[in-house]
């Protein structure tokens, strides 16, 4: 019998073994699922207290990327499915919180009218941002960073104040480090084809592609009733229960032999890393996976206050705002639950829900509960002016949570692909290190080793 090893149980780990139970000859292939902790779903957790539903990992999905609707569908749990609710969103900047202009799609402008009419850039911002409708393509056959990108076609006032706060959050990263070309491609090809990526979003911009500041579009984002937990509960109750492995740590990989940390060790026709790119190099001792070693990582925070609705008299109508790297503040952004997820929040409570993490920052998670939520407090006073203690809080600590993809980096990944393939290809690699950090990323990338490691198994089996 032929037998295929996955490592992690989070989310990637959970769909590859969905998928490849669902393929596999169970008389021909054993598989089996380690992971480390002492319960499946990585990041993933939902905590209900008092009325609340609180995620302390991600809240939700894009509904446009089809892998991760197609898992709830498989899953039974389409009927759970509510789409966020949308509204104004904001830039915090120069103590004032500054409505993101109409129609922009992930900070880039596509309205000139709503773009003239923000008080979020000065006059000269403005002008110098009317410029990008004239410029020549910056395309280049070479990556290049976002921020290098955007400062180009844009200005750097208009990076800083609007664009930086969107797609920085979103990784969490420097945008002067990070590839335009591994994060956000699209934003490329609509310059490449239209040189003007403010007439080009304008032009093909679908109905739920992901705009900041109108209140007027569909929803981009699905979670589920009872929190996204559900998803990751679910897989785990589909599988069987003799093949998932919890308090189970991998040692090293030697060869085709898996050894645990107590030190058996099995020998496996295909391994599954469903980890992000640090657990690969303490796994694996090879030439192949090396240049993963200048992949850098974030450590993130989020702090969920549950407070009473006039613990915030003044609320502006919204669903949060991002914070501009112009000020010395510790959080990068806050969603207004109760407005985004109204399901999750009981009524005549607020859930507000902040978040830490820079690139570069170092002793975020050193610090106590207290004292990080002590700093989101003082933040949260001065930029909406909270009042008083909150009901409770939640917080969540995500150590090297998030991978960089730096500039260079898809290629970077191609080598680290061929060469495993060349060297050891029994081994295939997936998570949040390489093609994606979202959940339907996740799904996929799970789904596609499966598929590898079934195909690799099988092939080896033919005659």
């Amino acid at each position: 019998m032929k037998k295929i090893i996955i490592i992690g149980g989070g989310l990637t780990g959970l769909s590859a073994a969905y998928y490849l139970n669902k393929q596999v000859n169970q008389e021909e292939v054993d598989w089996q699922l380690f992971e480390a902790d002492d319960h499946f779903g990585g990041k993933f957790n939902t905590v209900v207290r008092d009325g609340f539903i609180i995620e302390k990992g991600p809240d939700s999905f894009l509904a446009r990327k089809p892998a991760g609707m197609a898992l709830v569908e498989d899953l039974g749990l389409t009927d759970q499915l509510i789409t966020n609710a949308t509204g104004k969103s904001y830039i915090y900047h120069d103590k004032a919180l500054h409505p993101i202009p109409e129609g922009s799609v992930m900070g880039i402008p596509t309205d000139i009218r709503a773009l003239l009419e923000s008080d979020l850039l000065t006059d000269d911002g403005k002008v110098r941002a009317l410029e990008e409708l004239m410029l020549e393509s910056n395309v280049t056959e070479a990556d290049q960073s976002i921020g290098d990108f955007f400062e180009y076609r844009f200005g750097k006032e208009m990076v800083v104040r609007l664009i930086e706060p969107l797609l920085a959050g979103i990784y969490a990263g420097n945008i002067y480090e990070m590839s335009l070309r591994a994060t956000f491609p699209q934003f490329e090809n609509t310059a490449k084809q239209h040189r003007s990526l403010m007439y080009g979003l304008k032009s093909h911009r679908p109905e739920t592609v992901n705009t900041t500041g109108t209140a007027k579009t569909i929803g981009a984002f699905r979670t589920l009733a009872g929190g996204l937990s559900t998803l990751t509960d679910a897989i785990v109750e589909d599988l069987p229960a003799e093949r998932l492995h919890v308090n189970t740590a991998v040692k090293c990989i030697e060869n085709t032999t898996v050894v645990l940390e107590n030190g058996e060790r099995i020998v496996a026709d295909a391994i599954i890393i469903a980890a992000t790119h640090d657990v690969v190099l303490s796994l694996l001792d090879v030439p192949a996976v090396k240049p993963l070693m200048e992949q850098p990582m974030t450590s993130l925070a989020t702090i969920s206050l549950a407070c009473n609705q006039d613990a915030v008299p003044h609320l502006p109508e919204g669903t949060g705002f991002l914070v501009a790297r112009t000020g010395d503040y510790h959080i990068t952004a806050c969603t207004w639950v109760q407005e985004k997820w109204p399901h999750m929040v009981p009524d005549g409570k607020l859930l507000l829900r902040g978040f830490l993490g820079k690139a570069g920052q170092v002793g975020l998670l050193e610090q106590t509960d207290a004292e990080m939520v002590g700093h989101v407090q003082e933040d949260l006073k001065e930029m909406i002016g909270l009042e008083g203690e909150p009901l409770f809080y939640e917080v969540s600590r995500m150590k090297e949570a998030m991978p960089q993809y730096t500039v260079g980096h898809q290629e970077r990944l191609e080598t680290v692909e061929h060469d495993l393939k060349q060297q050891h290809p029994n081994i295939f690699l997936a998570g949040m290190s390489y093609r994606g950090v979202g959940i339907p990323d996740c799904i996929q990338a799970g789904r596609t080793a499966a598929n590898g490691a079934n195909q690799f198994v099988m092939k080896v089996n033919q005659p």
